[in-house]
């Protein structure tokens, strides 16, 4: 059981993004039935995601080939929990450099850790397991599929009634400012591993974190700390994501005329497929039908998807104890989401005493995967089309220069040099008087000093 958030004084910054209504005595009288949850970080990237989620109190485990890209870590998450794969091959390396095949050589070699990790109490008793990762790195992209397979295997001892498995994963995606193929590559890869462990019922729901449409939103809108500072980009992302997991982990603690229990919450999170969730406060002008479409397609940071390819669906509706509001705007809300999705959409309508705007809560599943990843296959393209005209212009340098390949070779014509022993030379520098300079040989003349004097260089 984690610690009312109230009572939470690891939260720091993130605490401005999170909703009231997780502040509020309906939240905090019911904190025991909260759901339980495990965040397993891979590299990099996947670290800080599950570093901004254990500020929430999960148990959180840190797993990188870099020991540095922890240490930030360390007030937050205790050092048994951090943990560093080494390569005996790779000795002297640290990380992966953008490398996922070198990340999975990685992983492979030190399954051992993984499968520890995968065995731990705190994996095996939570309720739901999320695994988060940037899916355009090497470490935790590399890692993913020795992760998984261990993570997966343990996880069937908490299967659902449905047959589906309470593991997630959290990931993200690169923008266009990450320049180069390797990023993509890495990325692609990823989402096709994720997408065989959902076809094998594996895995349940995969969140996604679009790094280029959180760049584009937070531009315009960037976080400040109450202290002024401004909260860099991805940190926000990940801010987003932890507060969006704690609000809507929070929707089955609170009361009301429809209920949507943890055991529906479960269900939609466990299901195969790519989830998205979002939030939307209801404006008192607002037409409801053009807020759901909003709900389900507007996201400041997470990816988007087609609504036709939903699976799964569930809206919750929190009411503001302070206003007297139509009870019908909730069957409207739930008719206007399920026409949307077109699928079975559970229900949550409930009184909070903190917010005070109508607030509404939608999650999906799609069985295809975001817009974004035909975006980055185009990319990929094109990268490798720069990267080849880059090659070719470099060839095309070389041998301009070939004429020059033999210059630095050693010449035979060269004169070798011997060592001198000077005491082996025969000259008299006239030390005794009875030395004489040496007679001129036959057609040599002696030089004087002054005759250097007229050489012009």
């Amino acid at each position: 059981m984690i610690k009312p958030f109230s009572e939470n004084n690891n939260l720091g910054a993130l605490r401005a993004l999170m909703s009231k209504h997780l502040f509020s005595d309906e939240v905090k009288n019911e904190m025991d039935r909260f759901l339980s949850q495990t965040i397993i970080g891979l590299g990099q990237g996947g670290g800080r995601i599950a570093s901004e989620l254990a500020r929430l109190g999960f148990p959180t485990f840190l797993i990188n080939s870099s020991k540095s890209d922890m240490e930030e870590f360390k007030n937050l998450i205790p050092a048994e929990r951090r943990l560093l794969t080494r390569s005996k091959k790779y000795a002297e390396l640290e990380g992966t450099d953008k490398n996922a095949q070198l990340g999975y050589e990685i992983a492979v070699e030190n399954k051992e850790i993984y499968k520890k990790v995968a065995m731990d109490n705190a994996v095996r008793n939570a309720e739901f397991v999320w695994v988060c990762v940037s899916l355009g790195g090497g470490t935790g992209n590399g890692a993913l599929k020795v992760a998984l397979t261990y993570l997966s295997a343990v996880r069937q001892e908490r299967i659902l009634p449905t047959g589906k498995i309470p593991l997630g994963v959290i990931c993200s995606l690169p923008s266009k400012d990450e320049k180069g193929s390797s990023f993509r590559k890495n990325a692609l890869a990823g989402i096709n591993l994720l997408k065989k462990f959902q076809d094998e019922n594996k895995i349940g729901s995969v969140l996604v974190i679009d790094n280029e449409k959180m760049k584009n939103y937070y531009e315009e809108d960037p976080l400040r700390t109450y202290g002024g500072r401004i909260i860099d980009a991805k940190s926000y992302s990940n801010m987003v994501v932890a507060s969006t997991i704690a609000e809507i982990s929070s929707i089955p603690l609170m009361e009301g005329r429809v209920v949507l229990d943890k055991t529906e919450l479960l269900s939609t999170l466990s299901t195969p497929g790519w989830l998205s969730v979002s939030k939307y406060e209801v404006e008192q002008n607002d037409n409801i039908n053009s807020v759901i479409k909003r709900l389900f397609s507007e996201n400041e940071v997470l990816a988007n998807y087609k609504t036709e390819s939903a699976i799964s669906g569930a809206v919750a509706v929190l009411y503001p104890v302070t206003k007297n509001m139509d009870p019908k705007i909730a069957d409207d809300v739930y008719a206007y989401a399920s026409n949307l999705l077109d699928t079975q959409v559970n229900l949550s309508v409930s009184i909070n005493s903190k917010i005070q705007k109508l607030t509404l809560y939608g999650l999906a599943v799609y069985l295809s995967p975001s817009l974004r990843i035909k975006e980055l296959y185009e990319e990929l393209k094109e990268w490798e089309e720069i990267e080849k005209s880059q090659r070719e212009l470099k060839k095309a340098t070389l041998m301009e220069l070939n004429e020059f390949d033999d210059f630095f070779q050693l010449r035979n014509e060269t004169p070798s040099r011997t060592t001198v022993n000077l005491d082996d030379l025969d000259v008299s520098f006239g030390e005794n008087a009875s030395d004489s300079i040496p007679a001129e040989p036959s057609g040599r003349t002696t030089i004087r000093p002054v005759d250097l004097d007229d050489i012009d260089f």
